[in-house]
């Protein structure tokens, strides 16, 4: 790629590098040659070169393995911290699937692409609006049944899912009447994150945070569809992994900054993994919450608002809430 950037630049600019190419035709020294060629392509300021970045979804962390912490307020972690996700406790009777072995590397990372998912193609009757009103709030409805298919739950047995995940529980629809600041503004301090919903996608299903009810990494663990998503005992379709399925479906990333994808408890807005020159962000990018502040798109106009971003790596969409739920 660099060579082809650098002879693109030659026939730009072909009077110019001539003109200095005389004078080292006595050096006969390639390096020096070399060297104007990188003069002309840091000279020249109109020419922009986008270098697109791409996940390396083969070796993601464990969340739960330092510095990838699973904090649990009610047991000891009085308060967030960077690249982790805060809980507010783990439930009595968690259940889930526990054997990630098949796609955990020598390293202890995992990979994503030797996961399997839950097959099929299901859709359903989706119901979702999303509003603003006179007195500062935005007001969300819906069923919780997601505007693109999923797969088949309960897992189908005998399907490879189905040897790692047993999950039992079928897909219904929830009830979903939010009223949430337009506006949110950040809190004195963070509030932990509970279980059931963090927030709700723009395709009308739940976000939950990044843990299973046993206190583990969920993506790493428990079976999910293309989408990122899975059902679970409360029979809530919710997503765990920003997969690029979902992504796409939500809107198709071309450069820039990620496209809003949902909206948070707090009322904060949650966008894609892409940042603002359009590179990949990481969870080491972000803070202990999981976001940041710049101007994004924001109903229609750029404002300078603390946003969530979903990452490929843990906790992968929330680390603690930024505002008040």
């Amino acid at each position: 790629m660099l060579l082809s950037i650098t002879l693109n630049h030659l026939h730009q600019h072909r009077s110019y590098y001539y003109s200095h190419l005389n004078k080292f035709k006595s050096m006969n020294n390639l390096f020096s040659i070399f060297g104007v060629m990188l003069l002309l392509i840091s000279c020249s300021k109109e020419d922009k070169y986008t270098i697109k970045e791409t996940p390396d979804l083969t070796h993601l962390p464990f969340g739960g393995n330092s510095p990838t912490n699973i904090l649990i307020r009610n047991q000891g972690n009085p308060q967030p911290n960077f690249l982790s996700l805060w809980l507010c406790g783990l439930p009595s009777n968690g259940t889930g699937a526990e054997d990630a072995s098949a796609w955990t590397n020598p390293d202890g990372t995992w990979d994503y692409s030797k996961k399997p998912q839950v097959e099929g193609n299901v859709s359903w009757n989706h119901q979702f609006n999303i509003s603003l009103d006179s007195k500062g709030n935005r007001i969300i409805t819906g069923n919780n049944l997601p505007n693109h298919p999923t797969g088949i739950f309960p897992i189908q047995r005998g399907t490879y899912a189905w040897n790692y995940d047993k999950n039992p529980n079928i897909i219904s629809e929830q009830s979903i009447n939010l009223t949430l600041p337009a506006m949110p503004q950040p809190a004195s301090q963070p509030s932990c994150v509970g279980f059931g919903p963090a927030g709700f996608s723009l395709t009308g299903a739940a976000i939950y945070h990044g843990a299973s009810t046993l206190g583990t990494d969920a993506a790493a663990h428990e079976m999910l569809d293309r989408f990122g998503g899975h059902t679970d005992g409360t029979e809530r379709y919710h997503y765990h992994f920003p997969a690029q399925d979902l992504q796409n479906h939500i809107h198709v990333h071309e450069s820039g900054h990620s496209a809003l994808m949902g909206y948070m408890l707090d009322g904060f807005g949650i966008y894609g993994p892409h940042g603002e020159k359009g590179e990949i962000l990481s969870s080491a990018d972000l803070d202990e919450c999981h976001g940041h502040k710049h101007p994004v798109l924001w109903d229609g106009q750029m404002v300078d608002l603390y946003h969530y971003h979903w990452t490929y790596d843990f906790p992968y969409n929330i680390g603690c809430y930024k505002g008040t739920p």
